[in-house]
């Protein structure tokens, strides 16, 4: 069983979708209706799901997340939210979360997804020409990535733990290095079926936070080839 927490101000909506995930027999779900609650059953559950809703009172969902994955770099975290500004996704992917859906969504929704998240976490690698699986530390001009563990190190020095979606688009650039990867097919890969505004979106956001993580070494770019899609490049 995958145990979820449900994090719901609305009691009705909280009631539906536990009452739908259960009828799934696959979640164990129990249900908090702020973040300082949800924290507290958090301790005492260990959920390996975490859902929240983003505007509750006490303590938003974006506050949740960060303090959640501060603590836990496993457990897969998805806000639900109306919210779909630019500054809105980013502060979300900001604080470490693995998926956004759109409210309103029904319980098979929020199953496929987190699916999906825990299929391409198992994998590891999306739309590869060859596997890697074998291939442990991966080199991206002075960095070494461990797709395994999501993280970059410099200097022999951990300089950034990444989230499972960051990991999976850090190695899709590797194992396509130096090639165009065409936006809508990673649009398609990671956000299949989503509002292409949402999902471009929220595409944005991830690349420019793995810039930011790949910054120290300029010699590492992601190129956005405009009206086309992206391309890692190294000078090695």
């Amino acid at each position: 069983m995958i145990k979820l927490l449900l994090v719901e101000d609305d009691e009705a909506c909280a009631y539906a979708v536990q009452g739908g995930l259960e009828l799934l027999n696959v979640y164990e779900v129990r249900c908090a209706a702020n973040g300082r609650e949800a924290l507290a059953l958090y301790d005492s559950f260990h959920p390996d799901v975490v859902v929240s809703d983003v505007q509750m009172p006490e303590m938003d969902g974006f506050e949740l997340a960060r303090t959640i994955r501060e603590n836990d770099k496993k457990v897969i975290i998805i806000l639900a939210t109306g919210l779909t500004s630019p500054k809105d996704l980013r502060e979300g992917y900001h604080t470490g979360i693995d998926e956004y859906v759109k409210k309103t969504f029904i319980a098979e929704e929020l199953h496929y997804r987190i699916q999906a998240i825990v299929k391409r976490s198992q994998n590891n690698s999306v739309t590869a020409s060859k596997p890697e699986a074998n291939i442990r530390y991966l080199t991206i001009g002075q960095y070494i990535f461990d797709p395994e563990n999501k993280t970059l190190s410099l200097n022999s020095q951990v300089t950034q733990k990444l989230t499972s979606r960051e990991a999976q688009l850090l190695l899709l650039l590797h194992e396509n290095h130096n090639r165009l990867i065409h936006r809508q097919d990673i649009l398609q890969q990671f956000w299949p079926g989503e509002d292409p505004v949402f999902s471009s979106r929220s595409l944005d956001v991830f690349i420019s936070k793995l810039r930011k993580y790949l910054s120290k070494d300029q010699s590492v770019k992601i190129v956005n080839v405009r009206g086309k899609g992206l391309r890692l490049l190294t000078e090695n």
